[in-house]
């Protein structure tokens, strides 16, 4: 069972006397009393008829009243019965759009805690609140008014010092911002009241709120999930702290370990992980042609496949699965706070916060693309050093050839000059000529 529980609704386009009803109704219900733990009897007859009559009327009764109706379940006797009667006649109440008779009930159902107005209303003035005017201005509104209820199980309100009506009223003022930021409210029109109900087993306590402009407040889904995850954690701020540093912690030894697994698979020569190692070499080589960014998101799809692929034979090893599984159950106890249901299970390659991891993939296929054309690169620069070496060998040998060439050639003109020299005196002497 959840350890607090979180509830939104609203009013709106209300008759004014229901409204005044409503307000009167919270506040001023007769035979209001501070907690005491009654005597636990039977369940009677008349009680569990009631119970069954009310809960046939309507299917979400039970959604609505979970608490109360397990804990009657569990355990049904008076008491149990008693807080999920005064459950049910709460939601219907609201129900039945009645604003003056909800805020009289806030102010004086059985359990409210009253302050020395004579009603259990506060907010965060010292001013005397007159319920009178408070159920004339909610009668005569024509905005939205909300009203949310947090409650808590009886032990934790008892060990936090949550079973007072002062310690919700300081939460509420420090909380206050928060409410009017998520309900889109300027802080400075926003009104709001609180009664505290020190029920038996899950002591609660009432907001409504509304702002003066009545075009302002909207509160969507996510802004309820907000404002239920702002007072847990404030409430049960040290536990939070303890789990979510046990989170983190397992969340990096995940991380460290898949690096490892990865780091292992970078060396292609190795024999683990061969499957590993060809769906990298598979994604290195597309990302060497992919023109977007290398990230997650941005991959084509059959990118994907290959990354949730090798994570998902990454979750096979056991260590890495251990600590996923150790994880989960560190989120449902997180969750337990809230709804008491599980963290919804996810395969590790699914797991939305873990995709981190698979840009770690990413990042050693890259190193792998990376590697690959340093490589080739390497090679490249061999073959032209060798093509270069030949040219320069070449050029040598044809620089000799022309060397030798030109000394033959020199050798033959010399002869040639040395033949014409002779027969040119050998003529000037036959024609009697001197010679020099």
């Amino acid at each position: 069972m959840a350890k607090i529980i979180f509830t939104a609704r609203y009013m709106k386009n209300i008759s004014q006397g229901k409204i005044k009803n409503y307000v009167k109704y919270i506040a001023t219900r007769p035979n209001s009393e501070r907690y005491s733990h009654p005597i636990s009897h039977e369940v009677s007859e008349l009680q569990k008829e009631w119970i069954e009559k009310e809960l046939k009327k309507s299917v979400k009764l039970k959604e609505e009243c979970t608490q109360e109706y397990q804990a009657y379940k569990i355990n049904p006797n008076c008491h149990t019965a008693e807080n999920l009667i005064h459950k049910i006649a709460e939601t219907n109440i609201y129900h039945g759009n009645d604003i003056k008779k909800y805020i009289a009930y806030l102010a004086k159902r059985p359990g409210a805690e009253f302050t020395e107005q004579g009603h259990a209303l506060w907010n965060d003035s010292n001013e005397k609140i007159h319920l009178q005017k408070v159920q004339k201005k909610a009668a005569e509104y024509q905005g939205r008014i909300w009203n949310f209820v947090v409650s808590l199980k009886r032990e934790d309100a008892q060990r936090l010092g949550y079973d007072n009506a002062k310690t919700w009223r300081n939460l509420i003022i420090q909380k206050s911002l928060s409410i009017a930021k998520e309900m889109r409210i300027k802080p400075e029109n926003l009104v709001w009241y609180g009664a505290f109900h020190n029920e038996g087993h899950h002591p609660h306590v009432h907001i409504m709120c509304y702002s003066k402009n009545p075009k302002e407040g909207y509160l969507t889904k996510k802004g309820i999930e907000n404002l239920r995850s702002t007072f847990a954690h404030e409430i049960f701020h040290d536990e939070f702290y303890h789990l979510y540093e046990q989170k983190d912690e397992m969340r990096k030894c995940i991380r460290d370990n898949c690096k490892n697994f990865l780091e292992k698979s970078l060396s292609l020569e190795s024999g683990e992980n061969a499957y590993v190692q060809a769906l990298l070499l598979a994604l290195a080589k597309n990302l060497k042609t992919a023109k977007h960014k290398k990230v997650y998101g941005r991959l084509a799809k059959e990118n994907k496949l290959l990354v949730d692929e090798i994570i998902s034979e990454i979750s096979k090893d056991k260590k890495i699965d251990s600590l996923y599984q150790s994880w989960l159950e560190l989120k449902d106890e997180i969750l337990s706070f809230y709804d008491g249901k599980n963290y919804a299970r996810h395969s590790f390659s699914d797991e939305p916060e873990f995709i981190n991891i698979k840009n770690l993939v990413l990042k050693t296929a890259l190193e792998i693309s990376n590697m690959q054309n340093e490589t080739q690169n390497h090679n490249n620069q061999i073959k032209n050093d060798i093509i270069k070496n030949h040219f320069i060998q070449l050029i040598k040998e044809v620089s000799n050839i022309i060397e030798e060439d030109y000394k033959k050639q020199d050798a033959d003109i010399d002869i040639i000059e040395h033949k014409l020299r002779q027969k040119i005196q050998e003529k000037k002497k036959a024609q009697g000529i001197k010679m020099g």
